[in-house]
């Protein structure tokens, strides 16, 4: 089933302040500059989670692209709320692993040992074949 919103279950704090300074697609994570814009996030670290969302009310889905300077809808989620995110190329997750952030926008799967860990995958998804930019998507849970 196709989904066509990034919000699947929750009530997220939606803010739309910031200006994008570069391309990025509904789902991906995101971070501040420190000049107050909206990037892709960098950094593979515990951090909050915030997510790009749809402009539904433009007439856009989520597969449609903010570009450079659009000024971003998103979401900062917390614990139980559920989204529609991107998972790097490279991973084979099974209903339930953890995920921690990457770089890029994307997520990655993560041991349950480790304390950097960002959400759980509600379905099981299989990059292990995929180019090593690309992601797909996933069905998550903010842990």
């Amino acid at each position: 089933m196709a989904r066509t919103v990034i919000i699947l279950k929750g009530d997220p704090i939606i803010n739309e302040e910031a200006t994008a300074t570069e391309a990025i697609i509904p789902g991906h994570l995101t971070e501040y500059t420190s000049a107050g814009t909206l990037q892709k996030n960098t950094q593979v670290a515990n951090q909050s989670v915030m997510v790009a969302l749809e402009r539904d009310e433009l007439g856009k889905d989520i597969d449609q692209a903010y570009a450079a300077l659009d000024v971003v809808k998103h979401a900062v989620l917390k614990p139980g709320d559920r989204f529609y995110g991107w998972l790097a190329s490279g991973h084979n997750v099974a209903l339930g692993d953890y995920l921690a952030p990457q770089t890029g926008g994307l997520m990655g799967k993560t041991s349950v040992s480790t304390t950097l860990r960002i959400a759980q995958a509600l379905e099981a998804v299989n990059t292990s074949g995929s180019a090593p930019v690309a992601g797909t998507r996933i069905r998550v849970q903010v842990v």
